[in-house]
């Protein structure tokens, strides 16, 4: 208990009869005060000098210690890897070693296949059934066997497929069976076999247009050394499910080349399993279409083509604008650093491979390929909340006039959402964060390392988690109460060419899980018409779009067996019981069971306010209320583009719904594919039939399918990049009378203030947390390496 007291002064102006000289009226007393002061005087000279001189020569002061380590930081065990621990290295090369050797798959190495052989694409791992998770996790079976899920380019098959295995068990497996029907050879992302025989048509066209390309833009492609272009191409591949045509954009080279996109693209019809069939099928420049480059070469000689011409932003010798260099007024006036964060009681969670615990709550977690960040396992204070919290996929629906814009359709597990580049220390994440390395692997021939690819951190979300002033109406009060929202936050950051997607989970101390997304990185411009976006830079316009993400909640609320009701917030007119003469308008709560999978697809009407509560019919708090986890929506945006009418939304029907309810099913693994990307209008995945059967989901194991969305309209300030203030959507998971009180109150970081007993004193309650002296985190050097190819 700490005490603060007012100190108090008793002054009198009548001085007492018969009182001695004071002391300071005497010689001898000033002499010693002349002394002292000399002394003084010499000592604080000494001291200031020494201070000056650990300024200047960047020393830190003795006397503060570093910060302890706190709770531990273990790496995967790969001799005993979690349940849910991504592959190993080992695991990976047994499993290629493994499906090379047999003989009836007809597997080539990557080095030695072509386009037209069978290879492997893909290796990660298979997430166990959840029936034999629960088991194990539970203390009521064996932990089952690791197995990997192998994706097979099969080009030399008649007709060629994509094929996917199961192959177990690891780490030396002996089996594959197949995972599901083989996959139509049109639907597969292009991988590193495909690109250079696509490259080839390309650089041969570009080859033929290099003097239209310089005059029109002041920028070429072919054999180009100074003010270059660069590629890439447009999905989906074509408007009908079974074509592949790619529209090629050409854009700057160098720092935010995609703000200065040209208004010349090249369609590349490749569709046959023969690439010599493949060709440019159509061409577009300024506005116009052409049946071939030919066609542009003469029209644009004799005069009969719109001709473009260079944008004088573009030519510029330095282009600053859509770069990260400093420019305009200093931000501070003079170079200083920002606040940074401490641990004065050391680390206060604790990791284990990909297992982390903190203030009650635990996960695991791993980072899929195909489907960024999983949570499983989640619990608070030993109580599953959820089974798994996974991102699903996430899109960006682009509008506009031109090829660029009317094939950009982004569905984002198509560009290899887990591969997540290095973060930076300090920026991305905290000093004082923990970082882990993962392994992923698509189109190479071994695993990718990306180093620092996730990171864990506790963080003081700078507001109050709970408090409260109460005045004593008096100037005074009763007491204050209040504890700080520290929090733990799971971060990684996904680049998918120019947008970079900070995904955030973030647990809070009273039970509430965050999930939170963040925009930034570059935006993509064209030259298409103001109808679409605003004038930018370089005669580009930013079109308007929409971006959407999705989200797997797999909620086990004290068991499996849950019920999904809406409260809804509704008008009651009733007599006032006071003035009966008078009527009394106000809102009342209605419990609405959903029982079936079509009466729980929400499609947000705000008419019509509720909640959404998951519960336990056999499980009550103290005062007999059921139990539960509510769903709480907080970015939202409604979809406009209408499903029903438009083929491609077929293959994004989640995004129609703000949330939506299913009876889990190992069958429905994931609301998205890889695979629809390339094929919308006859998804592999088609979400929409997770509702359409209408299961019954009373007692029932329940998923819910949570999207965030914003509409998009660029603006100037999106350059050089979108900021995430403003950006951020996020859903939170609320506890809803799961427990008796708020949890947090179990927290020693909270504070209680009493006023004392002498006046103007107070009784600070700090329960036992120390606030001793200051220390200083222990910081490794910074160091940024930006590689990520190979596995070392």
């Amino acid at each position: 208990m700490e005490t603060s007291d007012a100190k108090t002064y008793t002054y009198s102006a009548v001085p007492e009869k018969n009182a001695e000289k004071p002391a300071w009226k005497t010689v001898k007393f000033w002499q010693a005060v002349s002394v002292v002061l000399f002394f003084a005087c010499i000592a604080l000279a000494v001291a200031l000098g020494a201070f000056v001189a650990s300024v200047n020569g960047g020393e830190r002061s003795q006397h503060v210690t570093p910060c302890p380590a706190g709770l531990p930081v273990e790496p995967v065990n790969e001799d005993d890897p979690g349940l849910y621990d991504d592959l190993s290295l080992a695991e990976h090369n047994a499993v290629r070693v493994y499906m090379e050797s047999q003989e009836t798959l007809a597997i080539k190495p990557w080095n030695e296949a072509g386009f037209s052989d069978n290879f492997i694409n893909a290796i990660e791992l298979l997430v166990p059934e959840k029936s034999k998770a629960l088991l194990f996790l539970d203390g009521r079976g064996d932990k089952p066997e690791r197995q990997a899920l192998v994706t097979v380019h099969a080009g030399g098959k008649t007709p060629p497929v994509v094929e996917e295995y199961v192959v177990g068990p690891l780490p030396n497996p002996t089996r594959h069976t197949p995972y599901r029907s083989p996959i139509p050879w049109t639907s597969r992302a292009i991988d590193a076999k495909e690109y250079p025989l696509i490259s080839t048509l390309i650089d041969d066209a570009a080859s033929a247009v290099h003097n239209i390309l310089k005059e029109s833009y002041g920028y070429t492609y072919h054999n180009c050394t100074k003010r270059c272009l660069v590629t890439f191409d447009t999905v989906p591949k074509g408007y009908k499910s079974g074509e592949r045509r790619s529209w090629i954009l050409f854009h700057r080279k160098g720092p935010g080349g995609v703000t200065y996109v040209t208004d010349f693209m090249l369609q590349i019809t490749h569709e046959s399993v023969d690439p010599s069939e493949w060709h440019v099928s159509r061409v577009y420049y300024n506005k116009q279409y052409f049946d071939s480059v030919e066609q542009l070469i003469t029209g644009y000689a004799d005069g009969s083509v719109e001709k473009d011409t260079p944008d004088a932003d573009a030519m510029a010798d330095e282009i600053l604008y859509p770069t990260f260099v400093r420019r305009g007024k200093p931000q501070p006036a003079s170079p200083s650093r920002g606040p940074t964060l401490t641990e004065p009681g050391g680390r206060r969670y604790a990791v284990r491979g990909r297992h982390v615990e903190y203030m009650g709550w635990s996960f695991d977690w791993r980072l899929s390929t195909a489907q960024s960040m999983q949570l499983y396992d989640v619990r608070m204070n030993g109580e599953r909340i959820a089974y798994e919290l996974s991102t699903q996929d996430a899109t960006s629906f682009y509008s506009g006039s031109n090829p660029e814009m009317l094939n950009n359709l982004f569905v984002d597990s198509y560009w290899d959402v887990g591969r997540s580049y290095e973060l930076t220390q300090g920026i991305d994440c905290p000093e004082t964060a923990t970082f882990f390395n993962t392994l992923q692997q698509r189109s190479t021939k071994e695993p990718s390392l990306m180093k620092n690819a996730v990171c864990v951190f506790e963080l003081n979300a700078g507001i109050p988690l709970r408090r409260h002033f109460d005045s004593d109406f008096a100037g005074g009060f009763n007491f204050y109460g209040g504890m700080a929202d520290h929090v733990l936050v799971l971060r990684h950051i996904n680049t998918v060419y120019n947008y970079d997607y900070v995904y955030d989970y973030i647990f809070h101390q009273n039970g509430v899980i965050e999930v939170r997304v963040g925009l930034t990185g570059y935006i993509i411009t064209s030259q298409d018409t103001t109808r679409y976006g605003y004038p930018l830079y370089a005669g580009e316009i930013g079109n308007v779009h929409q971006h959407s993400f999705n989200y797997k909640v797999d909620l086990d609320i004290l068991g499996t067996q849950n019920r999904f009701e809406t409260v809804d917030i509704v008008l009651e007119n009733i007599t006032n019981p006071e003035r009966p003469d008078l009527r009394h308008i106000q809102t009342r709560i209605q419990r609405n069971l959903r029982r079936t999978e079509r009466e729980a697809a929400v499609q947000y009407d705000f008419n019509q306010p509720k909640y959404y509560n998951f519960y336990n019919e056999e499980e009550t708090n103290r005062f007999g209320v059921n139990r539960g986890y509510r769903v709480q929506l907080n970015g939202i945006a409604k979809t406009l583009l209408p499903r029903q009418d438009w083929a491609p939304m077929r293959g994004v029907a989640w995004q129609d719904y703000q949330l939506a309810v299913t009876r889990r099913k190992e069958s429905e693994p994931s609301s998205s594919s890889i695979y629809n990307q390339n094929d919308l209008y006859e998804p592999l995945v088609d979400f929409q039939t997770f509702i359409d059967d209408d299961e019954n989901i009373v007692d029932e194991d329940l998923v819910a399918w949570v999207t965030l969305s914003t509409h998009h309209i660029p603006h100037s300030e999106d350059f050089p990049t979108t900021a995430t203030a403003g950006t951020q959507m996020q859903f939170f998971l609320r506890p809803f009378n799961y427990y008796d009180e708020d949890p947090s109150v179990g927290s020693s970081n909270a504070i209680l203030i009493t006023p004392g007993e002498k006046s103007g004193s107070v009784r600070v309650e700090r329960f036992g947390t120390p606030t001793g002296p200051a220390c200083v985190s222990e910081q490794s050097p910074f160091r940024y390496n930006g590689t990520w190819r190979g596995p070392h």
